[in-house]
């Protein structure tokens, strides 16, 4: 029998093993489905890119029926996360809003409002020095509808990624491996796991219509990862320290997503009405993610080195979460 320690550590299998395998297994399929209608949803697409109208739809359809099987197959991997997560959590053993991070919190809002506004401000004061240097140049192209569908779908894309991934990452998995492990490991090796699953890139394999075709990817995951993948790397598992030593500390993850979702949001904005003029490549780099360059991890490490400084506040802020709602239930 698993013993209490284990059972979450044994419920992550379901996320990190029986996803993936779903996802690969049922992918030729998926995409064999999407292929079969591309002809007739992208001359909708063109007609509407003509009249300027439904521009927002036609965005997500032409990002669904033009994207490559492996990005089909990806989603489909986020899927079934989201499918097993509630099995996942039944096997866990944990039975609380607490293991996935979302504790009844008087002042979740405020933690949430005020980690929106930090991040955005962090990452502004980065690409606003880079548009002050001349690294970058405004560069909106596209009808003022276009723009706006690019806007309105980023704002719902990034609210979306930082509500999963911080309910997935710095929620179950923080919670299952701090259980199972302890607080430090925990903290370290799920920084590393979202760091790592973000730089799972294959390239398509020559045959996408076989069934075997999803476990092709397997075999050349990294593949897509570019040059800078070490800088990636370093970005993201930095920021993931941040993350989840914040969510560790307050026992939530409302000021994670907070901050997750405003350092998307730039960085998708700044993508999108800007262009690299390639000056201070050392630094910036050659395009618009300044998580490719050592701006980076520079400015991730500040911010952990900000929230080391400032460590017993954030830890008194878990304490009154834990002590508000204490007073809630009695």
């Amino acid at each position: 029998m698993i013993n209490d320690r284990m059972k979450p550590l044994c419920s992550l299998l379901l996320i990190f093993v029986a996803a993936p395998l779903l996802a690969a297994l049922l992918s030729p399929w998926v995409y064999g489905g999407i292929q079969e209608h591309v002809p007739e949803v992208m001359r909708w697409v063109h007609e509407c890119e003509a009249t300027g109208t439904h521009a927002f739809w036609a965005d997500i359809a032409d990002s669904v029926f033009t994207a490559p099987f492996r990005r089909v197959t990806a989603r489909l991997v986020l899927i079934f996360v989201l499918i097993l997560l509630p099995l996942a959590y039944r096997l866990s053993g944990v039975r609380s809003r607490e293991s996935f991070g979302w504790p009844r919190c008087p002042h979740r809002m405020k933690l949430l409002g005020g980690a929106l506004v930090a991040a955005i401000f962090s990452m502004f004061v980065v690409y606003a020095v880079g548009l002050l240097m001349g690294v970058y140049r405004w560069d909106a192209t596209g009808s003022g509808a276009e723009i706006l569908a690019g806007v309105l779908k980023i704002l719902i894309g990034g609210l979306l990624i930082g509500l999963l991934e911080e309910t997935i990452f710095r929620g179950f998995i923080l919670n299952a491996l701090r259980t199972g492990l302890g607080a430090i490991p925990a903290i370290v090796l799920s920084s590393l796991l979202f760091a790592v699953v973000h730089f799972m890139k294959p390239v398509d394999p020559e045959v996408t219509r076989g069934w075997y075709s999803g476990f092709l990817l397997f075999s050349n995951l990294f593949a897509g990862a570019g040059d800078t993948v070490f800088l990636e790397i370093c970005t993201l598992f930095s920021m993931g320290l941040v993350l989840a030593t914040l969510s560790h500390w307050t026992r939530s993850v409302y000021l994670a997503i907070g901050l997750h979702t405003g350092w998307v949001w730039v960085m998708m904005l700044f993508r999108l009405l800007t262009k690299n003029q390639q000056n201070r490549v050392w630094f910036y780099g050659t395009g618009e993610w300044i998580s490719k360059a050592w701006a980076g991890p520079l400015m991730a490490l500040t911010v952990l080195v900000v929230v080391a400084l400032t460590r017993k506040k954030w830890i008194a802020l878990g304490r009154d979460s834990e002590d508000g709602e204490q007073k809630t239930e009695v």
